[in-house]
């Protein structure tokens, strides 16, 4: 989860700077990487969410 809360830090960044710029190019692309961003950190916690159940089975078989 930590990585999804790097992506999410690193959109509200972008969003940041899309309201700064005045170059319309700019703030597209900035835009754009706050899209891409979100995306993976949403694909992170749902990679994350998948695996939970996995990791926990894995651990009860290790268990003595």
């Amino acid at each position: 989860m930590a990585t999804a809360k790097l992506f999410r830090r690193q959109a509200a960044t972008c969003a940041a700077m899309a309201e700064q710029t005045s170059d319309e190019e700019c703030r597209k692309r900035y835009l754009w990487l706050q899209e891409t961003y979100l995306h993976l950190a949403e694909a992170e916690e749902l990679s994350v969410d998948q695996m939970r159940p996995i990791i926990g089975e894995t651990e009860r078989s290790h268990a003595p």
